[in-house]
């Protein structure tokens, strides 16, 4: 009895130092955003490709309502998103990916915190996993030509400073 406490005690601080952690990575191989389908708010469909407007560093950011540092991280962003792009052109791209079954919550929850960036819906995942992105939040950060030049997994307080200068590195400004 007392081995399988001591089990489950190790899992439980495993998980709650995974999901604390924050994974940031510098891609050595520059990759560009995948093409595949994905959809708007309003249920229409779109090439992921036309999301990344190229001639600006984008912010592509994988989340989900369920999950708190996804809107921990984006409602951070939303307060600092005016004098970001001001400052640097920077485009933010938001990318839900909820189950089916919970997608109509997405856009009432996005207007209801006044998120003015892009907000998408990957229902299937398919853009998430054709990045290899495995959890959330996962943030890939775009250069000026489209290229992935930055990523991270899960989200603490203060990532967004050193988001910001990643995003000052990759701006014409």
């Amino acid at each position: 009895m007392r081995l399988g406490a001591v089990a489950l005690f190790v899992i439980i601080i495993s998980a709650f130092t995974i999901i604390r952690s924050t994974k940031i990575m510098v891609k050595e191989n520059l990759s560009k955003v995948p093409a595949v389908n994905i959809k708007t708010l309003d249920g229409k469909i779109i090439n992921s490709k036309n999301i990344i407007k190229e001639g600006e560093p984008t912010l592509l950011v994988f989340w989900a309502t369920c999950c708190a540092p996804c809107k921990n991280e984006l409602s951070t962003i939303s307060k600092v998103y005016d004098s970001w792009q001001e400052e640097t052109g920077v485009n933010i791209v938001a990318v839900s990916v909820d189950l089916p079954q919970y997608t109509t919550g997405v856009k009432p929850f996005v207007n209801h915190n006044n998120w003015k960036y892009e907000v998408y819906l990957d229902v299937d995942r398919n853009l998430m996993h054709a990045m290899n992105a495995n959890s959330t939040p996962h943030s890939f950060l775009l250069n000026s030509k489209g290229e992935v030049v930055w990523e991270k997994q899960g989200f603490v307080a203060g990532d967004e400073v050193k988001l910001y200068a990643e995003i000052k590195k990759h701006s014409k400004s």
